[in-house]
């Protein structure tokens, strides 16, 4: 799920922090980091449920058509189509989802049911579900398209969801995005025979390990960095440095001296990358500079020591 610029962001957000508060607690700021983490897996599947609570309300609207006074043929032989969705059994299958829900204590019922009646209507008054509806052949990929279709359309970028949840936990507004491509990638990755998986929260086996080290490491390794950045800084005291750009020096150093996997390539495209995003304009042409310098120096005083072929250059 987070692959490693994304972590490297989160431990950006978790040193600004660290450094800009008096206390300069760095166990405390570590559990925030580790929590923010916990609570974008959280956002993803609260999502996952929102599919079942979908299901839920056609289901609901079903059994409502047939109890009306005078039901109609259709109201008492429904299309079941649409809630019989393979993806729908999936979900209402996946034990990997269910331990997740109770673990978080995760559920719609205590939430605002208006979203889940909105999301329903727009998805049901659309021409993809009267197609989809009306499509005698029925298929495991015809299931699984129309599923990631639906959730692209009518419910990822849905006005209404988005402020649900913000308002539920303000730091979802940032990790939205993720999670709703990570809802996307577990639908479409959903096999017929193997099911439906949930994706990890890290990637690789080794990503939690990266994050707790360059977290650690750049703080402890703060007064070194300091003075390599310092020495190529003429004219120019790094307190005048913006704050982004000289936090994303001393990840980079760090990462450049610690982590012997990396090749300096990698680590060099990934804090230039992650300056366009987070710094100024100009930001990302300065970094760009300085870490040159920098990485020539340590070269010379054979300071970076990478393992595998060709992950010096």
């Amino acid at each position: 799920m987070l692959n490693r610029r994304y972590i490297r962001i989160k431990v950006l957000q978790a040193l600004y922090s660290f450094y800009y508060d008096e206390a300069k607690d760095m166990a405390l700021k570590e559990k925030d980091l580790i929590k923010s983490i916990d609570n974008i897996y959280s956002l993803y599947v609260y999502l996952m449920v929102l599919l079942k609570e979908i299901r839920r309300q056609a289901e609901r609207i079903i059994e409502e058509r047939k109890k009306k006074h005078l039901p109609s043929a259709d109201d008492l032989n429904p299309n079941l189509k649409f809630v019989s969705n393979t993806i729908f059994r999936m979900l209402a299958d996946s034990k990997q989802l269910t331990a997740e829900v109770k673990k978080r204590s995760i559920s719609w019922q205590e939430d605002d049911s208006p979203i889940i009646k909105e999301l329903f209507r727009n998805i049901s008054g659309s021409a993809e579900y009267a197609a989809y509806m009306n499509e005698p052949e029925v298929s495991f990929e015809a299931d699984r398209q129309f599923m990631s279709r639906i959730y692209k359309k009518f419910m990822s970028e849905n006005e209404s969801l988005k402020h649900h949840l913000f308002e539920k936990n303000i730091h979802w507004a940032g990790d939205y995005v993720l999670a709703n491509l990570s809802v996307v990638k577990t639908i479409e990755g959903a096999d017929e025979k193997g099911g439906l998986q949930l994706m990890p929260v890290f990637k690789e086996d080794d990503d939690k390990d990266f994050m707790l080290d360059l977290y650690r490491k750049t703080i402890m390794s703060d007064t070194d960095n300091i003075k390599l950045i310092s020495h190529k800084m003429s004219n120019w005291e790094p307190d005048r440095l913006a704050s982004i750009d000289f936090l994303l020096l001393k990840m980079a150093i760090t990462e450049l001296m610690n982590f012997p996997a990396i090749p300096v390539k990698v680590t060099l495209n990934e804090y230039i990358e992650i300056s366009k995003l987070y710094s100024s304009p100009k930001s990302n042409s300065f970094i760009n500079g300085i870490l040159d310098a920098i990485v020539q120096d340590l070269n010379k005083k054979k300071k970076i020591l990478k393992t595998g072929r060709g992950l010096l250059e």
